[in-house]
């Protein structure tokens, strides 16, 4: 069983005054492979290289780079690990490159061909228990990771609301193949979640949001925590 340990976990929020951009990211160690699945928005970049080390992860050793997508908040910081394959759907390069979404920074297609770029055009095996899934719908080209049981899925499935309201009209084909695929789905913007018999995190969470709104006096500071696990199954729409 493919090991999976969480670099950053999505953030299922969303904001008026802001972009939240809290993408999971994720490293997969298998055998001799050493696999980061997205790599966040260029603002975690310094963070990002700091629970590299706390993980003791050298960049230089990571083998591949699994891109889910190409939006701003998923992959702007894969020339971090310069020796890695760096895997991207071709249509999804393709996309980029026609231009037209607002979300892929117009230099990014440019920036992954100075990396070891390894299109894929099919769902291919990287290691025992270990693959890439198509999961085309929040973009052309999206992707998924199969580890064992568990499948990192991108922003195909965004958070636990896509399991139980079945996601956007766009995308409702690739969260029902998603949910077929694994029993614990690691989405793109919120915490990993089983979603048998009904849809449950299965993790904890803790999240501290400080707002600087008076220069001469304090800071305002909410915090939302959960101290077990929660299940969406009562939402609007899940009947």
């Amino acid at each position: 069983m493919p090991d999976i340990e969480l670099l950053f976990t999505g953030l299922a929020a969303e904001a008026d005054k802001f972009l939240v951009g809290a993408s999971t990211v994720a490293v997969i160690r298998v055998g001799s492979e050493l696999i980061i699945f997205d790599t966040g928005p260029y603002a975690y970049r310094p963070i990002l290289q700091a629970r590299l080390r706390h993980a003791k992860i050298d960049p230089a050793a990571v083998t591949k780079v699994v891109l889910s997508h190409l939006h701003w908040d998923n992959a702007a910081n894969a020339d971090l690990f310069g020796n890695a394959e760096v895997i991207v759907h071709q249509r999804e390069l393709d996309a980029a490159e026609a231009g037209g979404d607002p979300d892929i920074p117009e230099y990014t297609v440019r920036a992954l061909k100075r990396l070891k770029l390894r299109p894929t055009t099919s769902e291919i095996e990287l290691a025992a228990d270990l693959r890439i899934v198509e999961l085309p719908g929040h973009t052309p080209g999206s992707i998924g990771l199969v580890a064992g049981q568990h499948l990192l899925a991108g922003d195909a499935v965004r958070n636990a609301k896509a399991a139980v309201t079945g996601g956007e009209p766009h995308e409702a084909d690739s969260v029902k193949k998603a949910l077929a695929t694994c029993e614990v789905i690691y989405p793109g913007h919120d915490r990993p979640f089983r979603h048998a018999p009904k849809v449950a995190y299965i993790s904890d969470y803790d999240l501290r949001i400080r707002l600087f709104v008076d220069p001469s006096g304090q800071d305002e500071e909410l915090h939302f925590g959960a101290a077990a696990a929660k299940s969406f199954a009562t939402w609007p729409g899940a009947n």
